[in-house]
């Protein structure tokens, strides 16, 4: 029996892509479905903005579409001229042909890129995963990627290359669509960024990069099965896709009024960001993190659960902290040190 299911999908409608992630996540995670590698495109252009971001603008303008991924990470383009990946297994280590009880959460993208960096370098471009969330070539990016587990431990992996566009074409469209700047991403040109067409300097049609894609996760996971989305799938997706988009999912992360303490700092991923509410005794009603970090859905949830009733200071604090991301299940990424998330909580003013 295959290892893994592999489907192409060459027009995948955004709010379809987020409704068979959920969709795969659950039946996966209850082992009704082998584990599947989701290789698509999506019509239009767009922009990718992380699960944790706060974003209170439109879902259009001039042409461009905002979505907002089930995973963390940074801003990052989306549709045309992009193509995207989606590993969803029932845990995160699932597939992995090695001793993986020591395996860290920073290591899960070092092995699930591997597939990327072998399909790369059967195409000519001698791409690396130095670590963090980008892949790249001559130190130029080509890729980004992402994971989330659910509460059931089921992972979503994700990563975006881009294929005929990328990250220097990102900014422009963000100064279009987010003119207030209130999604961070670094400045890219070509000298930071690059694309698969570019380094090969030839056209590479979606059926050629997406079928080295797929050779690359079966030399690096196990054998596969190419397959279509079954009817089911596809009215799972359109449904549960549908369900989210009406639930306000782009602006979910936006702030309460009654959050005013905030406090930012860089991260090595762009910025992360802390808003609270806070009682005349000093105790937290609410705490909203956001910003560019990679982190276990259930995680975030808890951590700001744990936070309300905490008085405001290091001790309190850094004891939530450990509580939430004490045992392996749980991570964060894009801090470096959880120290770090701690000052950043704790120095609210």
């Amino acid at each position: 029996m295959p290892d893994l299911d592999v489907i192409l999908a060459p027009a995948l409608d955004p709010d379809d892509l987020l409704g068979l992630e959920l969709h795969f996540l659950d039946a996966i995670g209850r082992r009704e479905t082998a584990p599947v590698l989701l290789i698509y495109a999506s019509p239009g252009r767009g922009i990718s903005i992380g699960r944790y971001h706060q974003y209170g603008g439109p879902s259009e303008r001039d042409g461009i579409n905002v979505a907002r991924r089930l995973t963390g990470g940074r801003v990052v383009g989306a549709g045309q001229g992009w193509i995207g990946l989606a590993l969803i297994l029932p845990t995160r280590t699932a597939l992995l042909k090695e001793d993986t009880t020591r395996l860290k959460p920073d290591q899960i993208m070092n092995r699930y890129a591997r597939g990327i960096l072998t399909a790369m370098r059967a195409l000519g471009v001698d791409c690396f995963y130095p670590g963090r969330d980008a892949i790249t070539f001559a130190q130029r990016e080509i890729a980004m990627c992402t994971f989330e587990t659910d509460a059931a431990g089921a992972m979503l992996f994700e990563a975006s290359i881009a294929h005929n566009r990328g990250m220097e074409e990102l900014v422009n469209d963000l100064e279009r669509i987010d003119s207030d700047g209130a999604l961070s991403c670094r400045m890219y040109d070509a000298e930071s960024a690059t694309k698969v067409v570019r380094e090969l300097a030839r056209d590479v049609s979606f059926d050629e990069l997406s079928g080295a894609i797929a050779a690359g996760y079966r030399s690096s996971l196990g054998e596969t099965r190419r397959r279509e989305l079954s009817a089911i799938e596809i009215a799972q997706a359109q449904h549960r896709g549908r369900a989210l988009a009406n639930s306000n999912w782009l602006h979910e992360r936006m702030v309460e009024p009654s959050m005013t303490l905030k406090n930012r700092i860089a991260s090595q991923l762009g910025a992360i960001e802390v808003a609270v509410a806070l009682a005349e005794d000093r105790r937290i009603e609410a705490a909203r993190l956001s910003g560019d970090f990679i982190a276990n859905s259930p995680a975030i949830a808890e951590l700001e659960r744990e936070l309300r009733g905490r008085t405001l200071d290091l001790p309190s604090i850094a004891n939530a902290v450990t509580k939430t991301f004490g045992h392996d299940g749980n991570f964060f990424l894009g801090a470096g040190e959880l120290s770090n998330l701690v000052r950043l909580i704790s120095g609210v003013g």
